[in-house]
């Protein structure tokens, strides 16, 4: 039997090992132990801004290098569009 391939991941700034090629924005908030009205964005290196990921939005781990996910409140007062944790 072959072995299963294993996904490393990082949730505010935590390890994680994961087993499936697909994994959800209420899977990371799930595993972040993250309020389930909390956002969930993916890192982006560069200039261009980080990707927000749907509570239903598959991310593919397969992808080359390691995913960086970053949980917070989607809106928190007036003129505040999100905060980081």
């Amino acid at each position: 039997m072959a072995k299963q391939e294993r996904y490393k991941i990082l949730i505010n700034q935590k390890p994680y090992d994961v087993d499936n090629q697909f994994i959800t924005g209420a899977q990371i908030k799930t595993l972040a132990g993250s309020p389930a009205n909390y956002g969930v964005w993916l890192k982006v290196n560069g200039p261009e801004p980080d990707q927000q990921i749907a509570d239903g939005q598959e991310v593919d781990l397969a992808e080359p290098g390691r995913e960086h996910f970053f949980t917070g409140a989607k809106t928190t007062t007036e003129g505040n569009v999100f905060a980081r944790v």
